[in-house]
């Protein structure tokens, strides 16, 4: 594996992603894709807000450095804001993925990074002090870690907006599609960064303090994980009475409190998050999901303890005292025989949610009493027991006798029932006629279910004969003309700047799962349409670079005056050209060029 000559060392709170590009702009390759390439060995622009693949990174740096996947990770990156949030076990496969890249079976467990639901934003902000500043201090231009925050609107430091595109050409300074970053004060229609600096106000200072809180938990990772997080905030719900003495967290009262709490809930962006939602409800305060809420947590920890340092580092003990210790009591039945003597061992405890009043229950085997103690409460009633053989025979000749009176009334309901069910199911066949079972059950799926459960053989003679899947033919003309059109309509619906290969399963993708399965299944002998009409659209890997020489083209960028060769441009355009090329791609190149007046 050859390494490379050198890498930049990052500056003070640099997004690594701003490491790379000032990489890149050293590397001399001509666009980032073939840096990505270098590094990560990915075919890809885009820049991942946590990169992927560091251990092959790491094993092309130059001999000597000190760089480690930990370090990057936490002083870098806002890895450690997100493995806060995340149980050892999903953390344990996020980091697996960082280091050794990922696929579509092994990138399970990573955390929402870009969305709804991320802290973190989409789109590379800059201040334009902080630009200023960088350019005086470092002579370049990088990206703050600080400001990729979503709902952070100016910079804590200078106060000034942050901006993500240009407000004169709409062109965006950080194109994460792209990999290319902002190198210059200037954007490339050479209007100036906005230096717009901001009035302090309530709003933006409660940005602020919510995004110390990120930091605070950024850079403590290592103080505290997700279990003692749940653990505090307990303590927490429990002090302020939104936990039931039997555990349950009163979620209904403690959002009605958040959201009257935080009416101006909009300044976080924190709006866009349904908490009326049954997902939200079901899955809060669960382990595996807290990393879908960090908005909720650390506002709920500011709401609770002014801020989410104070609440990991309160101790409130989420405990009492066991209700009437325990054990042994004493009978408290003034004719027994050992009242007041402490010698039962075994109790039934309870506590009711809405009073919060404790009670234990227990049996005095000497004089056969029940004895409830609930609060400051005792009762003492005698228990229903039989004595003797007679009355044990009694007992159970009366209970046979009340099992027969309950079977019996039983019958003559189930009757009743039958009756009505059937009566019910005669009206539904006599309003339409039905071909198959499957109508009938789609009308009345409880009807159908029950007669079928309890009077198979007389709903059996009502209703169509049950047709065997394998007697059942498909009329393979009919969807073949069908499949033909369908994927007529999915390729055209395919652009002509589409970046990727169009082969079979790419209009296959486009189909409904039955379709897609169909013609699978019976494409060799069965639909010599469909197959004629799919093959019109799937292209090779020579045809895809023909019809990629537009979309490379406008990607250069090239003025009136840049005249460039054949290879000049397969150089700049994809190192594919030169793998699947041949003299007939070269051939529309010229013609292309030619068009439009770059040949040299």
């Amino acid at each position: 594996m050859s390494r490379i000559v050198s890498f930049p060392e990052p500056f003070p709170d640099e997004d690594f992603r701003s490491v790379l590009y000032r990489y890149h702009l050293r590397s001399g390759n001509p666009e980032f894709v073939h840096t990505q390439y270098e590094l990560f060995g990915r075919r890809t622009y885009k820049q991942k807000i946590i990169p992927k693949g560091l251990k092959l990174m790491l094993d092309k740096l130059p001999l000597g450095h000190t760089y480690s996947a930990e370090e990057i990770l936490y002083r870098y990156t806002w890895y450690g804001l997100c493995k806060s949030f995340l149980t050892f076990e999903r953390n344990e496969k996020w980091f697996h993925v960082i280091l050794h890249g990922s696929n579509l079976r092994n990138a399970k467990g990573q955390p929402p990074l870009v969305g709804k639901k991320s802290v973190l934003a989409s789109e590379i902000k800059y201040c334009a002090a902080c630009v200023l500043n960088d350019l005086k201090t470092y002579g370049e231009v990088m990206v703050h870690r600080q400001h990729q925050i979503a709902f952070l609107e100016i910079c804590p430091i200078h106060l000034v907006r942050l901006h993500s595109e240009c407000p004169k050409c709409s062109y965006k300074y950080g194109n994460t599609q792209t990999g290319v970053l902002l190198r210059t004060s200037q954007c490339k229609c050479g209007y100036y960064l906005p230096n717009e600096h901001i009035e302090l106000n309530s709003v933006y200072q409660q940005q602020i303090d919510l995004f110390n809180d990120l930091v605070y938990i950024r850079d403590n990772q290592n103080k505290f994980n997700i279990d003692t997080t749940i653990i505090k905030f307990m303590n927490q719900l429990n002090t302020q009475n939104f936990i039931t003495p039997k555990g349950t967290i009163l979620k209904r009262e403690l959002l009605a409190y958040f959201k009257s709490a935080y009416s101006n809930i909009e300044i976080y962006k924190f709006d866009e998050l349904d908490m009326k939602g049954d997902y939200f409800r079901t899955y809060l305060f669960r382990r595996d999901h807290m990393v879908n809420f960090i908005y909720f947590y650390v506002l709920l920890a500011r709401l609770l303890c002014g801020s989410f340092r104070s609440l990991v580092e309160t101790d409130i003990e989420y405990a009492i005292n066991i209700p009437f210790g325990n054990g042994p009591w004493a009978c408290k039945n003034s004719r027994c025989l050992l009242l007041d003597v402490p010698r039962v061992n075994r109790c039934v405890r309870n506590v009711n949610d809405s009073s919060g009043v404790y009670s234990i229950k227990y049996n005095c085997e000497i004089c056969n009493y029940t004895i409830i103690i609930r609060g400051n409460k005792t009762t003492c009633s005698k228990r229903k027991i039989i004595k003797g053989v007679n009355k044990t025979v009694n007992a159970i000749n009366e209970l046979n006798d009340a099992r027969h009176e309950i079977a019996a009334t039983s019958e003559v309901k189930f009757e009743h029932k039958l009756y009505i069910n059937r009566l019910r199911m005669g009206n539904l066949l006599n309003e339409r006629s039905y071909r198959t079972r499957s109508e009938i059950r789609n009308q009345a799926n409880y009807l159908y279910a029950w007669l079928m459960h309890y009077d198979k053989e007389w709903l059996e003679s009502k209703i169509p004969l049950k047709v065997e899947r394998k007697n059942t033919k498909l009329n393979f003309s009919s969807i073949d003309q069908d499949l033909q059109q369908k994927i007529c309509e999915a390729g055209r619906s395919i652009s002509s700047d589409y970046h990727l290969p169009i082969y079979r399963g790419t209009i296959l993708g486009k189909l409904s799962p039955l379709d897609r399965n169909r013609f699978r299944k019976y494409c060799c002998d069965k639909l010599p349409l469909a197959v004629q009409e799919i093959d019109k659209f799937t292209e090779t890997k020579k045809q895809f670079l023909i019809r990629s020489i537009p979309r490379y083209y406008s990607k250069l960028k090239l003025g009136n005056a840049s005249r460039i060769t054949i290879s000049q441009f397969k150089e700049l355009a994809s190192i594919s050209f030169y793998k699947n090329g041949d003299n007939e791609v070269d051939e529309h190149i010229r013609k292309f060029l030619e068009e439009k007046g770059n040949l040299i």
